[in-house]
């Protein structure tokens, strides 16, 4: 079995960061939790060009970017020593070595958690459906419908607030931590 892990969202709470910069920059006051909508940059009057000079501000230097879940290092490599994990992220090939950096220091280590750190461009946001992959754990609702209509593939939506209008059915299931990965992993 081949598995697909996001990095931002899932392994990065990258939007805490993102609101941070955001606010010294614009004088607002975003949490992650106002973060609504995938294509959030609408709703802050900003475009879309605009919004990914942060992201990528944020993937050049990716130190201070908090991780998700203490758990997922340790979980990873024993779903590696049984499965093919690879890390699939919609992240652009330059920023690489700061990613490689970040997931070193938490003890994400290639060989050992993850076989292949694979970088893709962000758009279509369903691009990630083109890898051949049977199980994805990933926080991008824009994933939900189309892997509905791939029957023999899996989505384990990573909650988070901009997918929370996503219906989790079938193929689909919602997991809140990396504990709920691994079981349902497991259970599939």
């Amino acid at each position: 079995m081949k598995i697909a892990i996001d990095i931002d969202g899932v392994l990065l709470d990258i939007i805490i960061t993102y609101c941070e910069i955001f606010n010294r920059r614009y004088g607002t006051n975003y949490k992650k939790n106002d973060v609504i909508k995938w294509d959030f940059f609408n709703d802050w009057n900003i475009d879309e060009e605009t919004g990914f000079k942060i992201f990528y501000e944020i993937y050049a230097d990716s130190r201070n970017v908090p991780f998700i879940d203490d758990d997922a290092p340790k979980i990873m490599k024993r779903l590696n020593e049984l499965y093919d994990v690879d890390i699939v992220s919609a992240r652009l090939p330059e920023y690489r070595s700061s990613i490689v950096e970040k997931l070193n220091f938490h003890n994400v280590r290639e060989g050992i958690q993850y076989i292949e750190l694979i970088l893709l461009h962000h758009k279509p946001y369903d691009v990630k459906l083109k890898q051949n992959y049977d199980i994805y754990v990933d926080d991008n609702p824009n994933l939900v419908e189309p892997i509905k209509k791939l029957e023999s593939r899996t989505l384990l939506l990573f909650d988070q607030p901009w997918n929370q209008n996503s219906v989790c059915e079938d193929n689909v299931h919602r997991v809140y931590n990396w504990e709920e990965v691994e079981k349902k992993i497991f259970d599939l």
